[in-house]
């Protein structure tokens, strides 16, 4: 019997470890589009949090790919905070995998 709360316990925390990782990299998606709008509010575009640059990419390829028109562009922002109001800043911005 000790054995199995001890488990359950371990297995408790680790889920809460799990959960508390902020994601990085913020998507965000411009439907029916080839080019990136400069002028775009970037709060109205954002489609996911990710993990990693790659994985952030893949997502934005994908929904492009799989889009209606099968056009769209996309870019991923590392570290993306929310500034006065709802204007969002990034430390950087990539559009392709950087190798």
């Amino acid at each position: 019997m000790g054995f199995i709360r001890i488990f359950l316990l371990g297995l408790f925390v680790s889920s809460l470890t799990a959960c508390t990782q902020n994601p990085e990299w913020t998507l965000f998606y411009y439907a029916d589009t080839k080019d990136i709008p400069h002028e775009a509010k970037l709060s109205e575009h954002i489609s996911g949090y990710y993990a990693t640059s790659k994985h952030c990419l893949l997502k934005g390829a994908g929904m492009a790919k799989l889009s209606e028109s099968g056009i769209g562009s996309y870019q991923c922002g590392h570290l993306c905070v929310a500034i006065e109001g709802k204007a969002l800043s990034c430390e950087k911005f990539i559009d392709k995998l950087e190798l």
